[in-house]
Protein backbone atom coordinates (compact mmCIF):
# COMPACT_ATOMS: atom_id res chain seq x y z
CA UNK A 1 0.00 0.00 0.00
CA UNK A 2 1.39 3.42 -0.97
CA UNK A 3 1.61 5.94 1.86
CA UNK A 4 0.33 9.33 0.78
CA UNK A 5 2.23 12.17 2.44
CA UNK A 6 0.18 14.70 4.37
CA UNK A 7 -0.09 18.21 2.96
CA UNK A 8 -0.25 19.55 6.52
CA UNK A 9 2.54 21.93 7.53
CA UNK A 10 3.58 23.00 11.00
CA UNK A 11 4.37 26.24 12.78
CA UNK A 12 5.64 26.72 16.30
CA UNK A 13 4.38 28.66 19.30
CA UNK A 14 6.56 29.21 22.36
CA UNK A 15 4.48 30.00 25.46
CA UNK A 16 6.20 31.69 28.39
CA UNK A 17 4.24 31.77 31.65
CA UNK A 18 4.47 31.64 35.43
CA UNK A 19 3.40 28.22 36.70
CA UNK A 20 1.44 29.82 39.54
CA UNK A 21 -0.86 31.38 36.96
CA UNK A 22 -1.73 28.02 35.46
CA UNK A 23 -2.64 26.84 38.96
CA UNK A 24 -4.64 30.01 39.64
CA UNK A 25 -6.84 29.44 36.61
CA UNK A 26 -7.24 25.67 37.10
CA UNK A 27 -4.83 24.65 34.31
CA UNK A 28 -6.47 27.13 31.94
CA UNK A 29 -3.10 28.17 30.47
CA UNK A 30 -2.52 24.59 29.32
CA UNK A 31 -6.08 24.40 27.99
CA UNK A 32 -5.58 27.73 26.22
CA UNK A 33 -2.47 26.41 24.41
CA UNK A 34 -4.31 23.30 23.26
CA UNK A 35 -7.42 25.18 22.16
CA UNK A 36 -5.55 27.90 20.23
CA UNK A 37 -3.63 25.14 18.44
CA UNK A 38 -6.89 23.38 17.56
CA UNK A 39 -8.47 26.59 16.26
CA UNK A 40 -5.36 27.27 14.16
CA UNK A 41 -5.54 23.76 12.67
CA UNK A 42 -9.26 24.08 11.95
CA UNK A 43 -8.81 27.40 10.16
CA UNK A 44 -5.65 26.57 8.15
CA UNK A 45 -5.38 22.80 7.85
CA UNK A 46 -1.89 23.17 9.34
CA UNK A 47 -0.66 22.39 12.82
CA UNK A 48 0.56 24.80 15.50
CA UNK A 49 3.00 23.00 17.79
CA UNK A 50 3.16 24.68 21.19
CA UNK A 51 5.89 24.50 23.80
CA UNK A 52 5.75 25.47 27.44
CA UNK A 53 9.43 25.62 28.32
CA UNK A 54 12.95 25.42 26.95
CA UNK A 55 13.19 21.72 27.67
CA UNK A 56 10.08 20.83 25.72
CA UNK A 57 11.30 22.76 22.68
CA UNK A 58 14.63 20.92 22.77
CA UNK A 59 16.90 23.93 23.19
CA UNK A 60 18.96 22.84 26.17
CA UNK A 61 21.39 25.13 28.01
CA UNK A 62 22.24 27.21 24.95
CA UNK A 63 18.63 28.21 24.34
CA UNK A 64 19.43 31.86 23.56
CA UNK A 65 21.45 30.79 20.52
CA UNK A 66 18.36 29.15 18.98
CA UNK A 67 16.09 32.17 19.15
CA UNK A 68 17.34 33.82 15.95
CA UNK A 69 16.85 30.68 13.90
CA UNK A 70 13.33 30.10 15.20
CA UNK A 71 12.27 33.73 14.77
CA UNK A 72 13.63 33.57 11.23
CA UNK A 73 11.25 30.67 10.68
CA UNK A 74 8.28 32.66 11.99
CA UNK A 75 7.96 31.06 15.40
CA UNK A 76 5.58 33.04 17.63
CA UNK A 77 6.67 33.97 21.16
CA UNK A 78 3.62 34.38 23.38
CA UNK A 79 4.14 35.46 27.00
CA UNK A 80 1.05 34.80 29.15
CA UNK A 81 0.98 37.78 31.45
CA UNK A 82 -0.15 38.41 34.99
CA UNK A 83 1.84 40.58 37.37
CA UNK A 84 3.31 37.36 38.79
CA UNK A 85 5.08 36.84 35.45
CA UNK A 86 7.50 39.66 36.25
CA UNK A 87 8.55 38.07 39.55
CA UNK A 88 9.92 34.99 37.79
CA UNK A 89 13.52 35.27 36.60
CA UNK A 90 13.08 32.68 33.84
CA UNK A 91 10.11 34.61 32.41
CA UNK A 92 12.02 37.89 32.45
CA UNK A 93 14.99 36.21 30.73
CA UNK A 94 12.79 34.79 27.97
CA UNK A 95 10.95 38.05 27.35
CA UNK A 96 14.12 40.15 27.17
CA UNK A 97 16.00 37.60 25.05
CA UNK A 98 13.18 37.32 22.49
CA UNK A 99 12.70 41.09 22.41
CA UNK A 100 16.42 41.73 21.78
CA UNK A 101 16.59 39.24 18.92
CA UNK A 102 13.25 40.30 17.43
CA UNK A 103 14.32 43.95 17.34
CA UNK A 104 17.61 43.12 15.64
CA UNK A 105 15.90 40.82 13.11
CA UNK A 106 13.06 43.34 12.64
CA UNK A 107 10.34 40.81 13.49
CA UNK A 108 8.77 42.36 16.59
CA UNK A 109 5.35 41.28 15.31
CA UNK A 110 6.32 37.68 16.22
CA UNK A 111 6.04 38.59 19.92
CA UNK A 112 2.37 38.47 20.89
CA UNK A 113 1.75 39.09 24.62
CA UNK A 114 -1.52 37.91 26.14
CA UNK A 115 -2.65 39.43 29.45
CA UNK A 116 -4.93 37.20 31.51
CA UNK A 117 -4.93 39.22 34.77
CA UNK A 118 -3.65 42.61 35.88
CA UNK A 119 -4.16 44.56 32.65
CA UNK A 120 -4.80 47.76 34.58
CA UNK A 121 -1.20 47.60 35.85
CA UNK A 122 0.33 47.34 32.37
CA UNK A 123 1.30 50.99 31.82
CA UNK A 124 3.98 52.80 29.83
CA UNK A 125 5.44 54.39 32.97
CA UNK A 126 5.48 51.34 35.25
CA UNK A 127 8.59 51.03 37.43
CA UNK A 128 9.27 47.44 36.29
CA UNK A 129 10.95 47.62 32.84
CA UNK A 130 9.45 44.34 31.57
CA UNK A 131 5.97 45.72 32.22
CA UNK A 132 6.81 48.64 29.96
CA UNK A 133 7.99 46.18 27.31
CA UNK A 134 4.62 44.40 27.34
CA UNK A 135 2.75 47.70 27.11
CA UNK A 136 4.87 48.80 24.14
CA UNK A 137 4.22 45.50 22.35
CA UNK A 138 0.46 46.22 22.37
CA UNK A 139 -0.69 43.18 24.33
CA UNK A 140 -3.99 41.38 23.84
CA UNK A 141 -6.30 41.56 26.85
CA UNK A 142 -7.89 38.15 27.49
CA UNK A 143 -8.90 38.76 31.11
CA UNK A 144 -12.61 38.42 30.43
CA UNK A 145 -12.20 35.12 28.55
CA UNK A 146 -10.04 33.61 31.29
CA UNK A 147 -12.54 34.66 33.95
CA UNK A 148 -15.34 33.06 31.92
CA UNK A 149 -13.20 29.93 31.60
CA UNK A 150 -12.85 27.17 29.02
CA UNK A 151 -15.93 25.66 27.41
CA UNK A 152 -17.76 28.99 27.42
CA UNK A 153 -18.95 30.93 24.39
CA UNK A 154 -16.74 33.89 25.32
CA UNK A 155 -13.68 31.66 25.56
CA UNK A 156 -14.27 30.10 22.14
CA UNK A 157 -15.05 33.43 20.46
CA UNK A 158 -11.94 35.06 21.91
CA UNK A 159 -9.61 32.22 20.96
CA UNK A 160 -11.07 32.01 17.48
CA UNK A 161 -10.27 35.68 16.98
CA UNK A 162 -6.76 35.23 18.37
CA UNK A 163 -6.17 32.31 16.01
CA UNK A 164 -7.14 34.56 13.08
CA UNK A 165 -4.58 37.07 14.26
CA UNK A 166 -1.88 34.40 14.57
CA UNK A 167 -2.58 33.26 11.01
CA UNK A 168 -2.24 36.82 9.72
CA UNK A 169 0.97 37.46 11.68
CA UNK A 170 2.65 34.25 10.49
CA UNK A 171 1.67 34.78 6.85
CA UNK A 172 2.92 38.36 6.88
CA UNK A 173 6.17 37.46 8.67
CA UNK A 174 6.94 34.66 6.24
CA UNK A 175 6.30 36.89 3.24
CA UNK A 176 8.50 39.69 4.61
CA UNK A 177 11.29 37.31 5.56
CA UNK A 178 11.25 35.76 2.10
CA UNK A 179 11.70 39.22 0.59
CA UNK A 180 14.62 39.93 2.94
CA UNK A 181 16.27 36.60 2.16
CA UNK A 182 15.98 37.24 -1.56
CA UNK A 183 17.38 40.75 -1.25
CA UNK A 184 20.23 40.01 1.16
CA UNK A 185 22.71 37.13 0.98
CA UNK A 186 23.87 35.48 4.21
CA UNK A 187 26.00 37.78 6.36
CA UNK A 188 29.13 35.69 5.83
CA UNK A 189 28.85 32.90 3.26
CA UNK A 190 31.23 29.97 3.34
CA UNK A 191 34.72 30.91 2.16
CA UNK A 192 34.09 34.66 2.30
CA UNK A 193 36.79 37.05 3.35
CA UNK A 194 36.65 38.91 6.63
CA UNK A 195 38.76 41.90 5.66
CA UNK A 196 35.95 44.32 4.89
CA UNK A 197 33.78 42.67 2.25
CA UNK A 198 30.88 42.22 4.62
CA UNK A 199 29.67 45.51 6.06
CA UNK A 200 26.98 43.99 8.29
CA UNK A 201 29.47 41.72 10.00
CA UNK A 202 32.04 44.45 10.51
CA UNK A 203 29.34 46.74 11.85
CA UNK A 204 28.31 43.99 14.25
CA UNK A 205 31.87 43.70 15.53
CA UNK A 206 32.04 47.46 16.01
CA UNK A 207 28.71 47.47 17.81
CA UNK A 208 29.89 44.68 20.10
CA UNK A 209 32.97 46.68 21.08
CA UNK A 210 30.72 49.62 21.93
CA UNK A 211 28.38 47.41 23.97
CA UNK A 212 31.30 45.79 25.79
CA UNK A 213 32.56 49.21 26.88
CA UNK A 214 29.07 50.20 27.96
CA UNK A 215 28.67 47.01 30.04
CA UNK A 216 31.92 47.81 31.86
CA UNK A 217 30.87 51.38 32.54
CA UNK A 218 27.41 50.39 33.70
CA UNK A 219 28.81 47.67 35.95
CA UNK A 220 30.97 50.29 37.63
CA UNK A 221 27.95 52.56 38.08
CA UNK A 222 25.97 49.64 39.50
CA UNK A 223 28.73 49.07 42.04
CA UNK A 224 28.66 52.73 43.09
CA UNK A 225 24.87 52.62 43.33
CA UNK A 226 25.08 49.57 45.57
CA UNK A 227 27.60 51.26 47.84
CA UNK A 228 25.46 54.41 48.11
CA UNK A 229 22.41 52.33 48.98
CA UNK A 230 24.25 50.34 51.65
CA UNK A 231 25.62 53.53 53.21
CA UNK A 232 22.16 55.10 53.28
CA UNK A 233 20.59 52.17 55.07
CA UNK A 234 23.36 50.79 57.31
CA UNK A 235 22.96 53.12 60.31
CA UNK A 236 19.21 52.60 60.58
CA UNK A 237 19.60 48.86 60.09
CA UNK A 238 21.62 48.80 63.30
CA UNK A 239 18.90 50.77 65.05
CA UNK A 240 16.34 48.23 63.87
CA UNK A 241 18.31 45.46 65.54
CA UNK A 242 17.52 46.86 69.00
CA UNK A 243 14.20 46.27 70.70
CA UNK A 244 11.94 49.25 70.02
CA UNK A 245 8.39 50.29 70.75
CA UNK A 246 5.97 50.47 67.81
CA UNK A 247 6.24 54.25 67.87
CA UNK A 248 10.05 54.12 67.74
CA UNK A 249 9.94 51.57 64.94
CA UNK A 250 7.63 53.83 62.97
CA UNK A 251 9.98 56.78 63.44
CA UNK A 252 12.98 54.74 62.29
CA UNK A 253 11.01 53.52 59.27
CA UNK A 254 10.15 57.08 58.25
CA UNK A 255 13.73 58.22 58.68
CA UNK A 256 15.04 55.28 56.66
CA UNK A 257 12.47 55.90 53.90
CA UNK A 258 13.68 59.47 53.52
CA UNK A 259 17.35 58.49 53.41
CA UNK A 260 17.03 55.53 51.06
CA UNK A 261 14.58 56.96 48.51
CA UNK A 262 17.09 58.50 46.09
CA UNK A 263 19.72 55.73 46.44
CA UNK A 264 16.97 53.20 45.67
CA UNK A 265 15.98 55.08 42.51
CA UNK A 266 19.64 55.24 41.46
CA UNK A 267 19.93 51.51 42.06
CA UNK A 268 16.88 50.82 39.91
CA UNK A 269 18.15 52.97 37.06
CA UNK A 270 21.63 51.42 37.18
CA UNK A 271 20.32 47.86 37.26
CA UNK A 272 17.80 48.44 34.48
CA UNK A 273 20.40 50.03 32.20
CA UNK A 274 22.92 47.25 32.83
CA UNK A 275 20.39 44.48 32.16
CA UNK A 276 19.23 46.11 28.91
CA UNK A 277 22.79 46.46 27.61
CA UNK A 278 23.71 42.91 28.64
CA UNK A 279 20.67 41.55 26.77
CA UNK A 280 21.54 43.57 23.66
CA UNK A 281 25.15 42.37 23.79
CA UNK A 282 24.03 38.78 24.32
CA UNK A 283 21.87 38.76 21.18
CA UNK A 284 24.67 40.28 19.10
CA UNK A 285 27.36 37.93 20.46
CA UNK A 286 25.34 34.85 19.58
CA UNK A 287 24.53 36.20 16.12
CA UNK A 288 28.19 36.89 15.36
CA UNK A 289 29.34 33.50 16.65
CA UNK A 290 26.67 31.74 14.58
CA UNK A 291 27.61 33.61 11.40
CA UNK A 292 31.35 33.21 11.88
CA UNK A 293 31.21 29.55 12.81
CA UNK A 294 29.34 28.67 9.60
CA UNK A 295 32.13 29.81 7.32
CA UNK A 296 35.04 27.62 6.33
CA UNK A 297 37.37 30.60 6.18
CA UNK A 298 40.07 29.98 8.85
CA UNK A 299 40.39 33.65 9.84
CA UNK A 300 36.67 33.93 10.46
CA UNK A 301 36.55 30.76 12.52
CA UNK A 302 39.56 31.87 14.52
CA UNK A 303 37.90 35.21 15.22
CA UNK A 304 34.76 33.39 16.35
CA UNK A 305 36.82 31.26 18.70
CA UNK A 306 38.57 34.32 20.12
CA UNK A 307 35.22 36.05 20.55
CA UNK A 308 33.81 33.06 22.43
CA UNK A 309 36.85 32.85 24.68
CA UNK A 310 36.91 36.57 25.39
CA UNK A 311 33.27 36.63 26.52
CA UNK A 312 33.75 33.72 28.93
CA UNK A 313 34.53 35.31 32.25
CA UNK A 314 33.94 35.03 35.95
CA UNK A 315 30.96 36.72 37.60
CA UNK A 316 31.57 40.41 38.33
CA UNK A 317 32.94 41.26 41.77
CA UNK A 318 29.73 43.12 42.49
CA UNK A 319 27.78 39.84 42.65
CA UNK A 320 28.57 39.15 46.37
CA UNK A 321 27.30 42.64 47.20
CA UNK A 322 24.05 41.94 45.36
CA UNK A 323 23.65 38.73 47.33
CA UNK A 324 24.21 40.68 50.55
CA UNK A 325 21.66 43.28 49.54
CA UNK A 326 19.10 40.59 48.80
CA UNK A 327 19.59 39.33 52.34
CA UNK A 328 19.13 42.83 53.76
CA UNK A 329 15.91 43.31 51.81
CA UNK A 330 14.63 39.99 53.12
CA UNK A 331 15.28 41.24 56.66
CA UNK A 332 13.41 44.45 55.92
CA UNK A 333 10.26 42.70 54.71
CA UNK A 334 8.66 42.87 58.16
CA UNK A 335 9.30 46.59 58.43
CA UNK A 336 7.98 47.20 54.93
CA UNK A 337 4.71 45.59 56.00
CA UNK A 338 4.56 47.98 58.96
CA UNK A 339 5.51 51.13 57.01
CA UNK A 340 3.99 52.25 53.73
CA UNK A 341 6.60 55.02 53.16
CA UNK A 342 9.45 52.54 53.63
CA UNK A 343 7.78 50.02 51.36
CA UNK A 344 7.46 52.64 48.63
CA UNK A 345 11.04 53.85 49.07
CA UNK A 346 12.49 50.33 48.85
CA UNK A 347 10.51 49.17 45.80
CA UNK A 348 12.98 50.66 43.28
CA UNK A 349 15.84 48.95 45.12
CA UNK A 350 14.13 45.58 44.75
CA UNK A 351 13.71 46.21 41.03
CA UNK A 352 17.32 47.31 40.71
CA UNK A 353 18.62 44.19 42.45
CA UNK A 354 16.46 41.95 40.26
CA UNK A 355 17.74 43.66 37.12
CA UNK A 356 21.37 43.36 38.24
CA UNK A 357 20.84 39.68 38.91
CA UNK A 358 19.29 39.34 35.43
CA UNK A 359 22.34 41.07 33.92
CA UNK A 360 24.82 38.85 35.76
CA UNK A 361 22.84 35.75 34.79
CA UNK A 362 23.20 36.78 31.13
CA UNK A 363 26.91 37.50 31.54
CA UNK A 364 27.31 34.16 33.31
CA UNK A 365 25.74 32.39 30.33
CA UNK A 366 28.71 33.51 28.23
CA UNK A 367 30.80 30.92 30.06
CA UNK A 368 28.85 28.25 28.15
CA UNK A 369 28.85 29.74 24.67
CA UNK A 370 29.11 27.07 21.94
CA UNK A 371 32.68 26.02 21.21
CA UNK A 372 34.08 26.72 17.76
CA UNK A 373 36.14 23.79 16.52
Amino acid sequence: MVTVPSIEQSHRLFISYAHKDNELFDEAVAIFAKDISNFYAAKTGNSLSYFFDRQSIGWGDNWRAEIDSDLNNAMIFMPIITMQYFNRAACRDELVAFKSSAERLKVKELILPVVIAGARSITHDHEIPEVRIIEALQYRNLESAFLAGPDTSEWRTTLSGLADELIEIIEKAEAEQEVRRSASPPALPSGAAVDGEDGDLLQGMSDLNTLSTRVQEQTEEAGLAVQAWVEAISDDMEAFSNQKTPQQMQAISLRMAGKVKNPSIRLSEAGTALAATAAEADALIRFLIDQLSQTEHPEAREFAKQLTDSMSQDSPEIQPMITQMSGVLSMLTLFEVMSSPLRKALKPARIGINKMQDAFRIVGSWNSLPEIE
